[in-house]
């Protein structure tokens, strides 16, 4: 009991400074149950998270993949995987991983636009659209799709629907940096500088 209370008051800890991106404090904290509970579950997944965040995807990997030794069914810790294998450029790996979190949950809206993303850098184009489109279907405030959706009419050429896509995410999520310069490239490409600048 003592042990376990003592677990749980370090994880959250561990978990308080992950988000306040303390990323050292919260990985030795992870690392200290893992000494004592090499099973500890959220330790393993968010350990294994935390290194793909500070781009060790060799560590990452390792873990993320323990992570699913040992509850099959999570579908963040699939997701996360593959977000690992995208970066890592195994393209493949990180299909069958988006997959399977949507297996688990078909309405991982990560997973679904995580998946159209690897797509749209596999130049399978119709393919990321399939997806984003059904991110928004299941979600139609989720503003990262329709940026999504903008990039890849951009990458098609048409700039018009590009357009309608990087507004339309802009509603949704007005002050998000990158739509905003997705949409100004856009508008330069056009010869609409002014709109552009």
């Amino acid at each position: 009991m003592n042990q376990n209370t003592n677990v749980e008051k370090t994880f959250s800890l561990a978990l308080e400074n992950h988000q306040k991106n303390n990323l050292k404090k919260a990985e030795d904290l992870y690392k200290q149950i893992l000494a004592e509970n090499p099973s500890h579950y959220q330790s393993v997944f968010f350990l294994g998270t935390l290194f793909a965040q500070s781009k060790k995807f060799d560590l990452a990997k390792q873990l993320l993949n323990k992570a699913i030794t040992i509850n099959k069914k999570d579908s963040n810790a699939h997701n996360n995987l593959g977000l690992v294998y995208r970066d890592l450029g195994q393209l493949e790996k990180a299909i069958d991983c988006f997959e399977k979190s949507i297996q688990i949950e078909p309405k991982h809206l990560d997973a679904h636009n995580n998946l159209g993303l690897v797509y749209k850098d596999s130049k399978e184009l119709q393919k990321a659209i399939d997806c984003f489109e059904k991110t928004i279907e299941i979600e139609p405030r989720y503003a990262l799709a329709y940026s999504n959706l903008g990039l890849v009419y951009r990458d098609l050429g048409q700039l018009e629907k590009a357009i309608d896509y990087f507004e339309k995410a802009i509603g949704i999520k007005p002050n998000h940096v990158g739509t905003h310069n997705n949409l100004g490239l856009v508008y330069r490409d056009l010869g609409q500088l002014e709109k552009a600048i």
